[in-house]
């Protein structure tokens, strides 16, 4: 039996035999063992994703540690909500510090699979299973947790319940960057590789506010404009061009070559005060690398917009479920907004001025409206 199909918590992690109602029973049951075995390793917080209230209990202190450093901007610092639209409960599988030596040869992997009727979405990573259901908004998982975890399972945790909890409640997750400055968000669309990640990082360094360079949770208000819920503070980058960025490379956490050829940045721990949760979306914005020795920005029709924003929004991750459903509410978005193109040509350190004058002209032509 392979890793995708390991009988674990009372099933097979297949696509073919997985029963999500007995994972999520045993996964349960097994966190309320390490609850009553271990009560104070109990951390308990709480977050705001995609404008809805979540609790998480984590049992496990290191876990808690750096597991929650990802959405550690979401957190609230408020009272308790009385009814938590998504509950997040997680334990140590090493609580009691006596974690395999195994885990050390792993190799990396990911398996999602879904129950026959759809409730229950399961994910396995090397060192991670987590199961959500999705009728009554749980989710569960066990983590391995030690210094040698893998850095996606580090920096994006629980992503494939949460992208599918996020879309379930209508808060569509794309695949997209987005940066705001007084409260107006330029939004980066486009392929991999198009400068997504280089623009938003820059703009962020030269002091706007960040909500992602990756993951945006996109809702459609009832007056028809549309704001970007960020989901997570982290970062991948190449190793080799952390030099763009000195103010970001002392907090670098490296992958293990071969298979992690990235590292990742915490951006909590550079600049929590930039970090935002929600921004309304001003500006469609189309990085594209150019061989011209300056950058510089025009126009771009609603059809180029569209294009740079679906593939990579509707056919990745969950999203292929939505259908046109989802394709709709792209059109939407790129109907409601200007829409830009920006040429990244030999000097990126031009890219924040240039975002400026874009929503500058957004904002003009508004207010001559």
């Amino acid at each position: 039996m392979n890793n995708g199909q390991q009988f674990r918590f009372g099933t097979v992690w297949s696509k073919e035999h997985f029963n999500g109602e007995i994972a999520f029973g045993n996964m349960r049951a097994a966190f309320t063992e390490a609850l009553t075995r271990y009560p104070n390793e109990l951390q308990e917080s709480f977050y705001v994703l995609g404008g809805q209230n979540v609790r998480i209990r984590i049992v496990g202190r290191d876990l808690a540690k750096y597991i929650c450093r990802p959405f550690s901007h979401l957190r609230t610092n408020g009272q308790r909500p009385a009814t938590p639209q998504l509950t997040i409960d997680l334990w140590d599988k090493n609580v009691d510090h006596q974690g395999p030596s195994t885990l050390e040869n792993l190799k990396w992997f990911e398996q999602t699979v879904k129950s026959a009727d759809g409730r229950f979405v399961g994910q396995q990573l090397p060192h991670t299973f987590s199961c959500l259901d999705r009728q009554t908004g749980q989710i569960v998982s066990s983590i391995a947790w030690h210094d040698c975890i893998f850095i996606y399972e580090r920096a994006k945790p629980l992503a494939r319940p949460l992208l599918e909890w996020h879309n379930d409640r209508g808060i569509q997750v794309i695949h997209a960057g987005l940066v705001a400055q007084d409260g107006r968000g330029a939004l980066f669309v486009g392929k991999s590789g198009s400068g997504k990640s280089t623009s938003s990082l820059i703009c962020l360094c030269a002091g706007f506010d960040y909500l992602s360079e990756d993951y945006i949770g996109l809702e459609r208000r009832q007056d028809g404009t549309f704001v970007g819920h960020s989901l997570y503070n982290s970062v991948f980058l190449e190793t080799a061009h952390l030099t763009r960025f000195t103010e970001l490379m002392p907090y670098a956490i490296k992958g293990r070559p071969p298979q992690e050829e990235k590292s990742v940045i915490i951006l909590s721990q550079v600049f929590p005060e930039r970090l935002e949760r929600t921004a309304p979306i001003r500006v469609l914005v189309l990085p594209r690398v150019v061989d011209t020795p300056t950058s510089e920005f025009r126009p771009a029709s609603k059809g180029e917009a569209l294009l740079a924003l679906g593939p990579s929004s509707l056919l990745q991750i969950p999203n292929k479920e939505l259908g046109v459903r989802g394709f709709d509410k792209l059109v939407q978005l790129v109907e409601r907004v200007p829409c830009y193109w920006l040429e990244l040509g030999g000097d990126p350190r031009a890219i924040p001025s240039l975002v400026e004058n874009i929503l500058a002209e957004e904002m003009h032509s508004q207010t001559s409206l």
